[in-house]
């Protein structure tokens, strides 16, 4: 009988089978990839809205209030001379702030600068972070810990 090119059950079965144990190999890695992922967005996210805070009281000329809540990942930023809220955020489950020296609110005066500085703790499935509010500079920073 003569073959016309094609593949016959059996090696297709073995390609397969070949092929889903890659994958099988690889899932766990694309896991740990995604959670590291999920963590660089988290922080890049809150690094932007803080960023973005400190624009507003220097755009607008008033103080900005940022306000943490404890045990859980939400934060929000408050025009104080208006009452009108800038950013709301929840972040997702695993996610929760820490207050550290920083007390309630962090404001951002008229001029971009931090009227106290302090330390708040992000905490994340993975890891903790600290972040490091520098007083009269307007800067942060945050460390992996």
């Amino acid at each position: 009988m003569a073959r016309n090119g094609g593949f016959t059950l059996l090696e297709m079965l073995v390609v397969l089978s070949a092929a889903l144990l890659l994958a099988a190999l690889v899932a766990p890695t694309l896991s740990g990839i995604m959670h590291q992922r999920e963590e660089t967005y988290m922080l890049a996210l809150l690094r932007a809205d803080l960023y973005g805070a400190q624009q507003h009281a220097v755009a607008r000329r008033v103080k900005v209030s940022v306000f943490f809540t404890e045990g859980s990942g939400e934060y929000r930023a408050v025009d104080t001379d208006s009452g009108q809220r800038i950013i709301v955020r929840t972040l997702p489950a695993p996610w929760q702030f820490q207050l550290g020296t920083l007390r309630n609110p962090l404001i951002f005066t008229d001029n971009g600068n931090i009227e106290q500085g302090g330390t708040v703790w992000v905490k994340s499935r993975k890891g903790n972070y600290k972040v490091t509010f520098l007083l009269g500079k307007g800067r942060f920073y945050v460390q992996k810990m």
